[in-house]
């Protein structure tokens, strides 16, 4: 199923371990383009239009949250 629309973490460009939730659109199992737009001031590391996968992380707060990494 393609065309869903989910919420990811997307980790700063700035390698400060930093990352902001943003929407990604699914477009085949695993692969997912990154959706925008990035608010004024920041620079993801993976831009509108990239396409990444979702990888499972536990958070420093013991929350298991879903990050973009590279394809």
């Amino acid at each position: 199923m393609s065309d869903t629309i989910v919420t990811i973490l997307m980790p700063l460009a700035n390698e400060s371990g930093e990352s902001r939730p943003a929407k990604a659109m699914r477009l085949r199992e695993d692969i997912y383009v990154v959706m925008g737009p990035v608010p004024e001031g920041e620079t993801w590391k993976f831009p509108p239009g990239s396409e990444v996968k979702r990888k499972s992380k536990i958070m420093p707060n013991g929350k298991e949250e879903m990050v973009a990494t590279a394809p």
